[in-house]
Formats: C-alpha cells, sequence, structure tokens
C-alpha cells in the first residue's frame, strides 16, 4: 500500500472513547502490537491518539473490513463511552502507511516507534490547504491534548 493509495469503496471511521482505567506501557505495547497486526491483515490503516484520559482513533479501510475491526474496538475493555464521530466514504487514505499509528507521551520503545511517524507527519499535514475531516478530527485532539500536557507540565 502506498501514500494516499486508492481503494474502491474505501471509507473513514473517527471515534473518540474514555479510558475505562490507567494502562500500563506492557499493556499499550500489547494492544499497539496486536492491533497493527489484525488491521495489516484486513487493510486497515489509521492511528490511534491518547491523552486527557481519552483515546481518539481515525481508521480507514473497506467497509467490511471498519466493521471487522469496530467490532474488536467495542469489545475491548480498555475504554468505555465509545462515541462514533464521523463515517463516511474517503477517496484516497490519509494514513497509507500505518496499519496503527500512535500518539501519546510515549513510555516504550514500541510507543516511541509508533509515534515517530505520527510527529513527523502532523507540521506537514497543518500547512495543506484542504485538510479531509478524519486528518483534521485528529489533528485538532491531538492539539488540544498536547496543550493540556504543556499546561500541566509548567503548572509542576
Amino acid at each position: 500500500m502506498n501514500a494516499g493509495s486508492k481503494v474502491r469503496g474505501l471509507e473513514t471511521l473517527a471515534y473518540a472513547s474514555t479510558l475505562a482505567r490507567d494502562l500500563g506501557p506492557a499493556e499499550i505495547d500489547a494492544m499497539l502490537l496486536d492491533a497493527r497486526t489484525f488491521n495489516a491483515s484486513v487493510e486497515v490503516t489509521g492511528v490511534l491518539l491518547q491523552g486527557a484520559g481519552q483515546f481518539f482513533q481515525v481508521i480507514e479501510g473497506t467497509r467490511a473490513a471498519l466493521d471487522d475491526v469496530f467490532r474488536r474496538i467495542e469489545a475491548a475493555r480498555a475504554h468505555r463511552d465509545i462515541r462514533i464521530l464521523m463515517r463516511k466514504p474517503l477517496r484516497e487514505r490519509n494514513f497509507a502507511s500505518w496499519h496503527m499509528g500512535f500518539a501519546s507521551a510515549p513510555q516504550t520503545a514500541v510507543q516511541e516507534l509508533s509515534q515517530f511517524a505520527w510527529e513527523d507527519a502532523v507540521p506537514l499535514t497543518r500547512t495543506t490547504f484542504e485538510t479531509p475531516q478524519g486528518l483534521a478530527l485528529a489533528i485538532e485532539h491531538w492539539s488540544r491534548w498536547s496543550a493540556l500536557e504543556s499546561d500541566s507540565v509548567i503548572a509542576r
């Protein structure tokens, strides 16, 4: 799959949820590795953001693949109060090379490597004239959570 690859019948889905409890670094690593493997097997790409006690995720793939992935998301005990923010057709992928991009304050090497591509891409996505809705939602959540984290560091 190459960047911006076009797939017939492609859709995007964005959701937000509340963490059910604090997740340790090993739990997040296991979740990321499991999701990357499954997402690659069904050709779903996307990014998962964690911050302020919440998850935000954008995924993209065929309708059937998104349904498969979302059933797993709904069954996960790591979060609750799942709210679908958007689901709509998509012309081309925004996260074509990421079967599970991740952004949060990294606690392990797996999390840091998963986050690297996201942090590298964020400045580029902010300069585009017309940002796709899923990408715009991801940037909005990341920016808000980054500001909250900066405020808490300054307050310390």
